[in-house]
């Protein structure tokens, strides 16, 4: 199967574009193919394990964070822009790790297809 990267530099919620990014990877998963995650910029709030959401309200960051600790997936949150905005190591959701840009070059090296959400 084919190995994807995929980069996430918007917040958890900037709309429908969030949840298709969630929806988009959990669809590789299942079809049998593996998948890194970066999550850049605004996009370390998806790795957030902080987010309180009201009852009844769908949020895109725990669709992706119950996909963190598939066998063929694995999330990487910027060291550097999650510092910036307040996470730390022991912020984020379970299955997610702090990395930095060289992980996310090595990823796109590796993969055989790029996905960008922005």
């Amino acid at each position: 199967m084919s190995a994807f990267a995929f980069l996430i530099s918007m917040a958890p919620d900037e709309g429908a574009i969030a949840f298709e990014a969630s929806s988009v990877i959990g669809e590789a998963l299942l079809d049998g193919h593996s998948a890194f995650v970066f999550l850049y910029e605004d996009g370390v709030y998806f790795g957030s394990g902080l987010r309180e959401i009201p009852q009844g309200d769908l949020d895109a960051a725990s669709a992706l964070t119950g996909l963190a600790n598939h066998s063929q997936c694995t999330i990487v949150a910027c060291v550097t822009a999650a510092e910036r905005r307040g996470l730390s190591e022991t912020s984020l959701a379970d299955g997610i790790k702090l990395g930095g840009l060289g992980e996310w070059t090595e990823a796109v090296i590796n993969a055989d297809s790029v996905v960008q959400f922005k």
